[in-house]
């Protein structure tokens, strides 16, 4: 499992946020929405590195990761 540009979408869920679709399977989707919602972000870490964080979070604010 992981981030991919180019892979077959049949079958999976459509998400959508900020004109950004995404696409997950329908039972790790339901496993996340009953710890909380899917927050994606852009950005540089201390050490000046750039990528993307994915976590789970039931509050937006948030700061803490979650497995």
């Amino acid at each position: 499992m992981g981030m991919a540009l180019d892979e077959s979408t049949e079958g999976l869920v459509e998400l959508e946020s900020n004109g950004i679709n995404a696409y997950i399977d329908r039972d790790l989707l339901r496993s996340i929405e009953q710890r909380g919602s899917i927050y994606v972000d852009y950005g540089a870490d201390r050490f000046g590195m750039t990528g993307f964080s994915i976590a789970i979070k039931k509050n937006p604010f948030d700061k803490s990761d979650c497995c």
